[in-house]
């Protein structure tokens, strides 16, 4: 229910005059009247729209009570509590949106309700600014009638004085000639009647440019009024023209003020409707909100303990997978050290079959014994060298050793000497023999 729209603001009263003339008191009388009764109605307007919304808080309250009252299961209850809440939070949600499309109306109007009140002001200053023009050509329109009379006056007593001279002048002139028409004899001066023409040609002259003089200033200030009042005709169509606009823009300003004011009054009532369904809609869903609670509350646990069980886990994990890395390098060392044990059994089963095959040959003792000692300083050489190999390093000093020192290879046993008669130095089976045949252990080379 909407609240009676306010009377329309009555307009400024004219001026009149030079000055503003004071409020009548029966005016102020009618006014403070007005202002009560608007208030008297906005009051009665509020009590209506409360009571409204007490009407229609007790009907839903009335509706809810008696729908759960029909339904037996506690959850159906509770389910009829969420659809309503449901259906009331979707009505909140228009009902804000109305709220905000009001509000910006509202503003809307509040921005053009200040702009015409701006274009009031505006107004209302030119046209104080239009009457003070008026009063202005009024007085100078004034002046100009007491300045064109003064004149006037001052005409009428020059043309009256000239007057009496012209006459006074013709009596002389009269005079004259009756003096000239008299038989008597007269004298006559001759150079005082010379005298009497110029004064009476000057005068004449005068006269005529004083006439002259007042003609052309008469018609100065006739068109000096005449100009005055074109622009005092000009400056009053303005003014009326700014009256009629002012006028227009006070109406425009009350009837953005009516719909101001009725908008904001359905604002508020939509406002309480919505706070008291809300409020009661808490009210009868508190239960369901205290469950709510508790099962987070026990979710909350539930999760904080699977939480502890995952970081538990997780840490026997990481453990599992260091102590799986750990026996993948354990084992990786373990095949790299049988590698190396297997290449060394290898090296060790060739060593063995070679001394299995020098030992089916027959050699004299004193030669076997010397090649006993270059057979075994041979193997040990061999053997680290296969240690050396075995370990994967790379010795430079003993590949050149190698190298200058040819080890004996295996092989099957090597003819009898020659005679001892023909070595020079009673060696036999010696290196430089060998090398001197080309032969190592009956094996060229």
């Amino acid at each position: 229910m909407s609240a009676p729209p306010p009377p329309t603001p009555a307009g400024p009263p004219p001026k009149k005059g030079k000055g503003k003339k004071s409020t009548d008191p029966t005016d102020a009388s009618k006014q403070i009247a007005a202002k009560i009764a608007q208030l008297e109605l906005d009051a009665a307007g509020e009590k209506d729209q409360e009571a409204e919304v007490d009407r229609e808080v007790k009907k839903a309250n009335r509706e809810l009570s008696h729908m759960l009252s029909t339904m037996d299961p506690s959850l159906s209850r509770l389910e009829a509590v969420q659809k309503k809440y449901t259906e009331l939070l979707a009505e909140m949600k228009r009902t804000e949106r109305e709220h905000n499309k009001a509000k910006k109306r509202a503003d809307q109007l509040q921005k053009e309700k200040d702009k015409g009140i701006t274009d009031l002001n505006k107004a209302t200053q030119a046209k104080d600014k239009l009457e003070k023009i008026a009063r202005d050509f009024t007085k100078e329109n004034k002046k100009l009638k007491e300045e064109n009379g003064t004149l006037k006056d001052i005409d009428t007593r020059k043309r009256r004085e000239l007057e009496e001279r012209l006459e006074r002048m013709v009596l002389d002139v009269e005079d004259v000639i009756r003096s000239r028409e008299d038989p008597k004899p007269q004298t006559v001066n001759v150079e005082q009647d010379e005298l009497f023409r110029q004064k009476f040609k000057s005068f004449v002259d005068q006269y005529e440019l004083r006439e002259l003089q007042f003609h052309s200033l008469l018609r100065t200030k006739d068109l000096e009024i005449q100009y005055q009042m074109a622009r005092f005709e000009e400056q009053r169509k303005a003014q009326e023209l700014e009256s009629s606009r002012s006028n227009q823009l006070t109406r425009q300003v009350s009837t953005f003020s009516q719909t101001e004011t009725e908008l904001r009054s359905q604002l508020n009532i939509y406002v309480e409707k919505f706070k008291q369904q809300v409020e009661d809609t808490l009210n009868n869903s508190n239960d369901l909100f205290l469950t709510f609670r508790k099962e987070m509350e026990e979710m909350s646990k539930k999760t904080k303990r699977l939480e502890k069980e995952n970081q538990t886990l997780t840490r026997k994990q990481d453990a599992t997978n260091r102590n799986i890395l750990e026996m993948a390098e354990e084992r990786t060392r373990t095949q790299k050290e049988m590698a190396d044990l297997r290449k060394k059994n290898e090296n060790l089963e060739k060593l063995c079959r070679g001394m299995q095959a020098q030992g089916r040959g027959q050699v004299p003792t004193t030669d076997l014994d010397a090649d006993d000692e270059g057979t075994e300083s041979e193997y040990e050489y061999d053997d680290e060298d296969e240690d050396g190999s075995g370990e994967g390093e790379y010795d430079e000093d003993t590949e050149e050793e190698a190298i200058e020192v040819r080890p004996r290879p295996f092989g099957p046993v090597p003819p009898p000497p020659p005679p001892p008669s023909a070595m020079p130095n009673g060696k036999v089976n010696g290196p430089a023999n060998r090398q001197a045949n080309g032969q190592v252990n009956g094996i060229k080379h």
